[in-house]
C-alpha cells in the first residue's frame, strides 16, 4: 500500500529537505507553508487570525484525502507542516494510517541553531531578510519549541528525530529517508 508520511518540527530542521527527496522517490509533496501563503495572498485570509480548530480541521481533511488517494489510486505522500504539534497529531480520525515524524534539534545551544537557520536558509525565506536582534529572538523560540517537542514527542510515542546540525545533520536526514521508503 502506499504511504502518507507527515513531517512535523522545528524551523530549519530538515522537514522539506527530506520532502525534496522522497519526491526525487515517486512522493507528492504537501507543503503547509506554500499552502498558507497561497490562502494568505491569494484569498486575503490570514491564517494566524483562524481558530486553531479550524486550522486542525483543514489539516485534518488535507490528511484524509491523501490516506484516500494513497489507498484507492496507490499514491505516496509527504506532508511537510510546522504548525501542528504532538498533540495535534493523536487527534487525527487516521493517525494510525500515517508516517509521523517530528524533527528537531534538541541537543543544538543556541549558537548551533543560529548556524542552521543561517546556514540553511535561502535568500527568499523570511529568516533570511531579518535583522540580527529579531533572529536572535527567533533562535530562542526554536530553542523552546525543540524542548516542546521532545516532551511531546515522548508523551505522545510519537517519533522525533534530532538532526542536529552540519554533516550529522545530512547524514540522518538520508537515514530517514532510507528508513521511510523501506517501510
Amino acid at each position: 500500500m502506499a504511504k502518507v508520511v507527515i513531517l512535523g518540527g522545528n524551523a530549519r530542521s530538515g522537514k522539506s529537505t527530506l520532502a525534496y527527496q522522497l519526491i526525487k522517490n515517486g512522493y507528492n509533496r504537501i507543503s503547509f507553508d506554500n499552502i498558507y501563503k497561497a490562502i494568505e495572498e491569494g484569498l486575503n485570509i490570514k491564517m494566524d487570525d483562524l481558530p486553531n480548530k479550524v486550522k486542525f480541521a483543514f489539516f485534518e481533511n488535507i490528511v484524509n484525502q491523501s490516506i484516500e488517494e494513497a489507498e484507492i489510486e496507490g499514491i505516496n505522500t509527504v506532508i511537510d507542516m510546522y504548525d501542528f504539534l504532538p498533540s495535534d497529531i493523536v487527534k487525527l480520525q487516521n493517525k494510525d494510517k500515517v508516517l509521523t515524524y517530528f524533527l528537531a534539534y534538541p541537543s543544538c545551544g543556541l549558537e548551533q541553531i543560529k548556524f542552521n537557520v543561517i546556514h540553511y536558509a535561502k535568500p527568499t525565506d523570511w529568516i533570511a531578510q531579518v535583522n540580527e536582534e529579531y533572529l536572535n529572538l527567533c533562535v530562542e523560540r526554536f530553542y523552546k519549541r525543540n524542548q516542546l517537542l521532545v516532551e511531546e514527542c515522548n508523551k505522545y510515542s510519537l517519533n522525533l528525530i534530532d538532526t542536529q546540525s552540519g554533516k550529522n545533520r545530512d547524514f540522518i536526514l538520508n537515514e530517514l529517508l532510507d528508513e521511510i521508503i523501506r517501510r
